[in-house]
This record gives structure tokens, C-alpha cells and sequence, in this order.
């Protein structure tokens, strides 16, 4: 204790010097308790987020070229110009398997599936797609304008026409339509229009019409997508109706055609998906899991017969969590989404025949249980939204292969085509894929924000960097320069110490007592002090919003119900002491260092060079 008072004594007597130190080494402590604290708080900030953000690529394959097509308008009495777009090929999903491409899923591009379940009703209200009837013109016309006919039979239809009605019937967009018959019948697709103007003094100020509605031509492709020869043009809409007719093969073709219309108010879109936040309206918050769960690693990897299903359609089945449903593949379709497809209350009229004319076998068949059931949007006639009563399954479900039963092809695009990465590897995954050269692939990346809340950190972790150094070195200086003061410019009083019988190790702590108290005191403060003011500067950066929640926001988000002061705080009581640990621990080695060099020399000769 004597020992311990004579030190604080001699410090006392430079009390300028004391207190110039305490007040540096508590600032330099404080800047590298405020950095630590910075960089602690960061990376809490990052590790509470990072499940909150998802990073998703989309592709798309842009056009070769654009090639304009005419079409004629019997009430314009010309063509009218439309530009489509006109691909060499079609880029394979194969061009992202590259190597240095990490991805967490995907990449993908996905089909829609129609499946036929007789045992539900697809619409609640039915479905009014367009009519197949017998009939024949009141008189011989050429339907070059709207002609009258009559409607002997109604085979397939919602649209309201009846047997014996006389409809206006213009084949509206042939610049030589052919000429029809009183004698004759012919059976004939049709689609309600509206009228030509010329028509309203007849009709009144809505006319209507209606026009051809082409559906006996078949659609399909190879897996290439080629367009597979099919005896049947496209734009056949009308047979001539004779003895014997429905025995013949384009009979046939007719009557498969009005059967698989039917089928169509019991064939539900079904997507198979190797992670369901691969869909947009899943990972924008559109759609949701409102009850059960969504598909595990395990069930993906696995192909398990498992499903998801849209609460509406739960509800008014009667289904429940556990239930089975018996699923039965008869096409897919690899151009458009279900989204697209089937809107609320009706659905595009695809032609379910193959070019041999027999309607699509089913290729695929289980029974699968329902997990989960989601909520949110649907039915919209959105090509990134989910599709009305759409069912999703993981892809690895469908065992069977499909080359077969496709009845559409085209280009990759955004809305079926993606990936997910890690958060915050963007640029380098494009340096890899930009190094490819593939033309005409464009990829559009969704992160909900994370690259500016990423780079907003890394800013706030730069400063935070840079705020130790400059703690650190600072700390460093002062540590030194007055170790210098207080410990080897004391030379005389160490010699005179050890001439008064003073041991070592007793001139030791009387010199390293008191500077071992400042520096305690003066790195606990500024630590502390740090610490405290991190905390503070971090709670008012919390009031501000981080992320971007342009995607991300919605209901069933993580992002939006996440808390953005949900990362573990850093207790400053226990970051002060660890930063005030560590400069003590160096002052005390830089203390005894300089004390050390004293001791060793002898005392006289110490008194000699001081009075040189």
C-alpha cells in the first residue's frame, strides 16, 4: 500500500500530464469501443435479416427479330399490321448449368400440368368458353360480312344460343371466306364478337356477331419444341355435315374435340416446382401458406407425392390438412403459366387433341396428400401470378415422362424460369455468366432490398473499421508517449529508489501501480463510454427502413412481418469490458516493458547520466 501512495504521489505532482492521459486514452478507447460496437451491431443486423431476404434470378429469352403479320378485318374491308416476335430457337435451361453457378435451388423452367379430376368441379359457375353447332345460312351468302344462320344443334356450348336461333355469323378475319349453303348443314366452332357498326341500325347500339373459332388444328410439340405436321390447318373451323359424317376421321376429331371441352370444367392447373419461393407470386407475397406447411428439402429431393392447394378450393371441397388428391396428368404446357391460363372464372381453350387426333392419354397418376394450403391472390390472368384452383407439387413427383403429351412450347421467360443464389452474390454470379456470351438471355434479379441494405452495412462497417484503426492506433501513441513520460524519463527516481534499499520488483510496482490505475480507469471510461454511444446511434439508425420493400412487403412475407429490430443486441457492459480488457492487457505490457528498461541499468550509473 506504502508503495502504491508514493506512486500515486509522484503522479500527482504532474497532475497536467495525468489528466492529459486519462483524457486520451478514454478517447481512444471510447473510438475503438464505438467501432467494435459498430461492427458487432452490423452483424447482428445481418445474421436477423438474412433469412428475411431471398435473392431470385429470372430468365428470359429475347426475340431474334420481330416479324410483322397481317390480318384482315371484314369491317375495315383491310389488313391490319401486327408485329410478332420470331425466335431461331429456342435457348436451352442447360446454358446455367456453368461452372462457379452456386445455386440454392433451380435453376428451373417450369410447365403447368392439367389434370383431370372428374370428381370435382374445376368453376363453381361454370366455365363459357364458345359454342360448337349444326346450322346452316337462311340463304346462300358469302360470309365476307355478318349473314344470318340458323342453329339447327347445339352441340357444346355456354353462350347462350339455342336450338333454332338465327345468329349473325361473319368469318371476320379471312380475306376469302368461302360460300355457304342454305341445303347444306355444317358444323362450325364459333366465338361471340361484337358487330360491325354498319350492323346497328338492324341491331341497335350493341351489335354482335360471331366469328370462327379454330379448334380442330393440334398444337403439339416434340421436346424441342418443334411444331409436330398435323393434316388439319390451323384455321379450320367448319366441316360440312353429310351421312355418316362423326364415322369419319375429321368426325371424330370433332367429337373428341367437344369431349375434351367438357373435361375442361373438371382439369385443374397443376405446377411442379423444386422450391416454391421460385414462383413470384410466392416470393412477392401474393400468395401465402395460410394453413399447413410448405414442402421440406426432403420432399423435394425425393419427389414425394405431396401438394399444395388453394384455400378457396379446400373450402368449398370440404378438404382438409392429410386429404388425398387423385391426380391424373394429361398434358403439359411449356409456354404459357397457369397463371395466365385459367383466370376466375374461365380458362383458356387450349385443343386437347394430338395431331392424330385422339385426345392426350394420361401420362401421369397418384394420389397426393395435401400439406399445406395458400391464401392471397389468384386467378388474375397474370403470367407471374398462380392460376384460379391451381395445385403445385414438387417436380420430382412426376416419375412419367411428358415428350409426348405437350401441347405448347416457347421461349424461357421470366415468369417460368428461375433460380435462387445467395444474398449478395449477384455481381459475381454475373462476372461468371457474362464471361458465356450467350446473346439474347436476359436475367432480372430480385433481392427485396438486400443490396442496399447489404451495402448500407458494408458503409456503416467501413466506418466502423475505421474508427478502430484509428482507436487502435491512437490508444497506441498515448500508451507509448506517456509510458515514456512516466516511466523512462523517471530514471533518477528509480535510481533513487533502489539506492534506498528498494528490491526490484518493490521499484517495479511502485512505478507500475499508479500507471497500471490510470490506464484501468481511463480505457474502462472511454470503453464504456463507446459502447453506450454505439447502442444509441444504432437505435436511432432503427427508426429508418433498411430494406427495400418494393418485394417483400406483403402479407405472408418473412420480410414484411419481420421486425427490423429483431437482431440480438450487444450488451454494452460486456463490449466495454472486453475492449477495456484488451487495452489494458497491451498498456500493462508496454507499462512493464519501459520499467523493465529501467530496472535493468544500475542505479549509479542511471544518477551519473542524469547529472551529465
Amino acid at each position: 500500500m506504502l508503495l502504491f501512495r508514493n506512486s500515486m504521489r509522484q503522479l500527482f505532482r504532474m497532475k497536467g500530464r495525468t489528466a492529459l492521459f486519462l483524457l486520451l486514452l478514454a478517447l481512444a478507447s471510447g473510438l475503438c469501443s464505438l467501432g467494435r460496437g459498430f461492427l458487432i451491431t452490423n452483424q447482428a443486423k445481418m445474421e436477423a435479416y438474412e433469412d428475411s431476404f431471398m435473392t431470385i434470378g429470372t430468365v428470359e429469352q429475347k426475340a431474334d427479330q420481330v416479324k410483322e403479320r397481317t390480318v384482315w378485318d371484314a369491317e375495315d374491308k383491310d389488313y391490319h399490321i401486327f408485329n410478332d416476335s420470331v425466335y431461331n430457337s429456342y435457348v436451352p435451361l442447360s446454358v446455367l448449368d456453368f461452372e462457379g453457378a452456386d445455386y440454392l435451388s433451380g435453376p428451373e423452367r417450369r410447365c403447368f400440368y392439367g389434370s383431370y379430376m372428374p370428381e370435382y368441379e374445376m368453376y363453381d359457375m361454370g366455365m363459357s368458353l364458345s359454342e360448337i353447332v349444326e346450322g346452316s345460312p337462311v340463304e346462300d351468302a358469302v360470309p365476307d360480312h355478318p349473314i344470318a344462320f340458323r342453329v339447327t344443334r347445339v352441340l357444346i356450348g355456354q353462350g347462350g344460343i339455342r336450338e333454332g336461333h338465327v345468329i349473325s355469323f361473319c368469318d371476320h378475319y379471312n380475306p376469302k371466306p368461302e360460300k355457304l349453303y342454305a341445303d347444306k348443314t355444317y358444323v362450325m366452332s364459333l366465338a361471340y364478337s361484337p358487330g360491325h357498326e354498319d350492323q346497328k341500325e338492324f341491331e341497335g347500339d350493341n351489335p354482335t356477331e360471331y366469328i370462327p373459332f379454330p379448334v380442330l388444328g393440334s398444337t403439339q410439340v416434340d421436346m424441342e419444341g418443334n411444331r409436330m405436321p398435323d393434316e388439319v390447318d390451323d384455321e379450320h373451323f367448319c366441316d360440312e355435315v353429310t351421312a355418316g359424317f362423326y364415322d369419319s376421321p375429321i368426325g371424330r376429331r370433332w367429337l373428341n374435340i367437344i369431349s375434351t371441352w367438357d373435361n375442361l370444367r373438371h382439369t385443374f392447373p397443376v405446377t411442379g416446382t423444386s422450391d416454391i419461393y421460385l414462383m413470384m407470386a410466392f416470393y412477392n407475397g401474393n400468395a401465402y401458406i395460410s394453413r399447413g406447411r410448405e414442402f421440406t428439402e426432403e420432399e423435394y429431393a425425393r419427389g414425394d407425392r405431396v401438394c399444395l392447394v388453394s384455400e378457396v378450393f379446400a373450402k368449398r371441397e370440404g378438404l382438409a390438412i392429410g386429404d388425398e388428391l387423385p391426380l391424373a396428368l394429361q398434358y403439359a404446357n411449356y409456354r404459357r403459366t397457369a397463371g395466365r391460363s385459367f383466370a376466375t372464372n374461365t380458362a383458356a381453350a387450349f385443343t386437347l387433341v394430338n395431331v392424330k387426333g385422339e385426345i392426350y392419354p394420361i401420362f401421369e397418376e397418384g394420389n397426393y396428400k395435401i400439406v399445406g394450403m395458400y391464401g392471397g391472390q389468384s386467378g388474375l390472368r397474370d403470367e407471374y401470378g398462380l392460376g384460379y384452383n391451381e395445385i403445385i407439387i414438387p417436380s420430382r413427383s412426376v416419375k412419367h415422362s411428358d415428350a409426348d403429351n405437350i401441347l405448347e412450347s416457347g421461349p424461357m421467360a421470366g415468369s417460368n424460369t428461375s433460380f435462387r443464389i445467395e444474398n449478395g452474390t449477384i455481381d459475381e454470379y454475373m462476372e461468371k455468366w457474362n464471361k458465356l456470351q450467350i446473346p439474347n438471355v436476359e436475367i432480372t434479379f430480385y433481392d427485396r432490398g438486400y443490396s442496399e441494405l447489404e451495402a448500407n452495412i458494408n458503409n456503416m462497417k467501413y466506418i466502423a473499421r475505421l474508427l478502430i484503426v484509428m482507436g487502435v492506433t491512437m490508444v497506441l501513441m498515448v500508451l507509448a508517449y506517456f509510458s515514456w513520460l512516466f516511466i523512462l524519463k523517471q530514471k533518477e527516481r528509480t535510481a533513487v529508489e533502489r539506492c534506498l534499499g528498494f528490491r526490484k520488483r518493490h521499484s517495479f510496482v511502485s512505478l507500475f501501480s499508479g500507471i497500471f490505475l490510470l490506464i484501468l480507469v481511463g480505457s474502462v471510461c472511454g470503453s464504456v463510454a463507446g459502447s453506450y454511444l454505439s447502442g444509441e446511434i444504432a437505435g436511432k439508425l432503427e427508426r429508418k427502413t433498411y430494406y427495400d420493400k418494393t418485394f417483400g412487403n406483403s402479407a405472408g412475407t418473412d420480410a414484411g412481418d419481420m421486425d427490423e429490430a429483431s437482431y440480438e443486441r450487444v450488451d454494452p457492459l460486456k463490449a466495454s469490458a472486453e475492449c477495456a480488457l484488451v487495452i489494458v492487457a497491451v498498456g500493462t505490457m508496454i507499462s512493464a516493458v519501459g520499467i523493465y528498461a529501467n530496472l535493468r541499468e544500475e542505479p549509479m550509473k542511471m544518477l551519473a547520466g542524469r547529472r551529465e
